[in-house]
């Protein structure tokens, strides 16, 4: 739900709590409709009104979720550049151990997607008029989950590496496996959080559209006190031209 949704919600709500609260006080609105009666009318208010707090809730703990996995897969890509920059130290660029690193790292990093990509551009570049179009392998940016299961490969290597002994207590096993272990944690908030938003949302589509929800409430006792008052009356003009 985007910010103008929201806010767009959050008028209805509120012009729906205030068009409750007017046909509260008009003598002549007795519905037989139990839904738009004023007690029943009234609890589904106070659900909407719950339920949209609980969204707003969920929605900030998923953006602060978001935003600290985020934080930490910039910390992993500084973390697995620093192991290859050490290891060409240690071993030299054109040993085999580096080449392993190497070749995982960017795939962490996703040096490879952006190879890939500027090779593509070169070869369409240098297409001749007439020339066949290649039919490139769709390639997209690692997820995190990805890029977690190779940190996790990478781990596994510089374990088997004796020269693997790092000054900087950063980069030791024992700090990449506390790493991968808070990117894991992580990564589950995450998903917590998006199935709680997930949950609160649906709720809020149930309450606001279809029969009885909130738009079809208010236009039902808009109709009742139209039919009540009559299309002129002060009654009923109080309740028109906005949206529910």
């Amino acid at each position: 739900m985007s910010n103008h949704s929201r806010a767009s919600m959050e008028a209805k709500i509120k012009n729906s709590r205030d068009l409750l609260i007017s046909v509260a006080g008009y003598d002549r609105y007795k519905p037989v409709s139990s839904e738009i009666k004023v007690d029943n009318y009234r609890e589904f208010m106070d659900t909407v009104e719950s339920t949209m707090t609980d969204l707003n809730e969920s929605r900030g703990a998923l953006t602060t979720a978001k935003k600290e996995n985020a934080d930490m897969v910039e910390a992993l890509l500084l973390t697995v550049r620093a192991i290859r920059y050490l290891t060409a130290e240690l071993k030299g660029i054109d040993s085999p151990e580096y080449g392993q690193v190497n070749s995982i790292v960017r795939q962490i990093t996703g040096e490879n997607i952006t190879r890939h990509k500027k090779r593509s551009e070169q070869i369409l570049k240098e297409l001749q008029e007439g020339d066949p179009q290649p039919d490139f392998n769709s390639v997209s940016g690692l997820d995190v989950k990805t890029r977690l299961g190779k940190f996790r490969e990478l781990i596994g290597l510089l374990k088997n590496y004796s020269f693997y002994t790092p000054e900087d207590p950063s980069l030791s096993i024992a700090s990449l496996e506390t790493m991968r272990d808070e990117l894991t944690e992580s990564l589950e908030t995450v998903a917590q959080k998006e199935t709680a938003f997930t949950n609160h949302r649906g709720k809020m589509i149930e309450y606001t559209k279809g029969i009885n929800g909130l738009t079809d409430r208010a236009r039902r006792a808009k109709l009742h006190v139209k039919r009540k008052y009559g299309l002129s009356s002060p009654q009923y003009r109080a309740l028109i031209n906005k949206p529910y």
